[in-house]
């Protein structure tokens, strides 16, 4: 009855205050000891992200004499009044400090003055001094309206760039492009280079396009708003990329170059995902690389594609052209792993996400002689190949190299994920694969639209000939929802 009897009477100011304010609001809300959640919704409400201003709140709330458990100085927000007047200050009904909040008679009687007109907006945090024109010129994260203010802004998704939890979503960046069609399930996705074993962005010379598509429905009623489908089944196909191999002169030139390549001809790309009926946070994954064609001779463009300098000889006091150099060449690759989801705050607050993976790793490079002397061989490919030179009688030696786990380091995959998506939403990941040593971070540059991503890898064993010890990309992303 309490409840439908505060319903009525916000409902009542706020009609009043939108006509002829025949009910004074302040005492209507001053007189509630709490406000509703239906109606919470309605009202403009934003996140505080400053972290001076959110020190503050914590520390009025500890004065006050609340439990420091109920108490996040990361999770402040504020529920005003709704106005029309641009030159009226907002008026703050509720202030919330993780599970502890303070009504209006209390946020004037605990928070002072000055941090009231600090976060309404009538004075500047920036300038200190007052705004002719009342403006919230602190960190701030509007919360969109019919949202209720207790329920979380962190989304119960596993893949913060792939969210479930919206009909249609779209993102790009330099590393991938990323559509959900509609609320089939499906999604369409280009990736460029091939984190699994290491290699991210140009640095395997690959790139590969894959539809995701949903085959069972996750019944569990625990689980299913965030793992809506127990399998996902991935299909589709890897194409070469001739970009990265000569950066100078571009606006990659801090890039590192690449020496290894995709051969062409395409690739299989297949993949599953199957999480566990009996417990749907747990799961196996599987996915495979495997080439469509045999290594074959073929001619390619020296321009596009990397290469390992091998030979220089000298006979008769002149130059020797041999077929010099090698082409590394990335074949079959896959990976077979467990994996667990894990969100931290509960079922209503899951603002922390954590995946762990561990499994086994597969990849194989192959090195192709390549000749570069182009006015008595051509520029060539061949798996058979021996070493050749333009003089009669002179043969090179040199055994070409097969990359491929040898060692119990080469087919161990480990990765742990964690995501925030609380005041301050960001992510990072950290993969050990093929002895590769791969970290993923983003961070928010604008709401939660626009970041920036970071993606950096490093060997952990010996270098090969065609890796790059340090390799490094950033990229902005953009990221839109409905």
């Amino acid at each position: 009855m309490k409840k439908y009897f505060s319903i009525f009477v916000l409902c009542l100011s706020f009609i009043s205050y939108r006509n002829a304010e025949a009910i004074d609001r302040k005492l209507v809300m001053d007189s509630l000891t709490t406000i509703d959640p239906e109606i919470r919704k309605y009202f403009p409400r934003w996140k505080v992200c400053e972290t001076d201003l959110q020190i503050q709140i914590y520390q009025a709330f500890r004065l006050v004499g609340f439990d420091e458990k109920l108490l996040n100085m990361s999770k402040v927000e504020i529920l005003s009044a709704p106005h029309n007047d641009p030159y009226s200050a907002w008026e703050l009904l509720l202030v919330s400090c993780g599970d502890a909040s303070m009504n209006s008679s209390e946020i004037e009687a605990n928070l002072g003055s000055n941090l009231i007109t600090l976060l309404n907006g009538e004075y500047s945090f920036a300038r200190k001094e007052e705004n002719k024109m009342p403006k919230r010129d602190y960190c701030y994260t509007d919360i969109p309206p019919e949202i209720p203010v207790t329920a979380t802004q962190a989304a119960a998704i596993v893949s913060f760039l792939e969210p479930t939890n919206v009909n249609h979503a779209f993102s790009m960046s330099l590393f991938e492009q990323t559509i959900k069609i509609g609320e089939s399930g499906f999604w369409i996705k280009n990736s460029v280079g091939t984190d699994e074993i290491g290699y991210p962005f140009w640095y395997s010379g690959d790139s590969k396009i894959t539809l995701r598509r949903p085959l069972y429905t996750n019944k569990d009623p625990k689980t299913t708003d965030r793992i809506p489908y127990l399998i996902n089944a991935y299909l589709g196909g890897g194409y070469r990329i001739s970009a990265g191999v000569h950066n100078d002169g571009t606006i990659f030139n801090w890039v590192p170059e690449r020496k290894l390549n995709n051969l062409g001809g395409g690739k299989l790309i297949a993949g599953i995902d199957f999480n566990m009926p009996f417990h749907p946070v747990f799961g196996v994954h599987a996915n495979l690389e495997l080439p469509f064609t045999e290594l074959k001779r073929q001619h390619i463009d020296i321009e596009k594609y990397g290469y390992l300098y091998k030979y220089s000889d000298t006979l008769g006091g002149g130059n020797v052209d041999l077929v010099d150099s090698v082409v590394p060449v990335l074949r079959a690759n896959g990976q077979f792993t467990v994996f667990y989801n894990l969100w931290l705050g509960g079922e209503t607050l899951p603002e922390h996400f954590f995946r762990f993976d561990m499994g086994i790793s597969y990849c194989e490079v192959r090195e192709l002689p390549f000749d570069r002397n182009t006015e008595y061989y051509g520029q060539y490919l061949d798996p058979n190949q021996k070493p050749r030179a333009t003089t009669d009688n002179f043969i090179a030696n040199y055994n070409y190299n097969t990359y491929k786990p040898n060692e119990f380091g080469d087919w161990v995959y480990l990765k742990a994920e964690y995501r925030s998506q609380s005041t301050w939403p960001f992510g990072f990941s950290l993969q050990y694969s093929n002895q590769i040593l791969l970290g993923r971070m983003y961070i928010p540059i604008v709401g939660n639209w626009l970041y920036i991503e970071g993606k950096y890898a490093t060997p952990l064993r010996g270098l090969r000939p065609y890796e790059v010890k340090n390799y490094f990309m950033l990229s902005p992303v953009l990221r839109f929802t409905i």
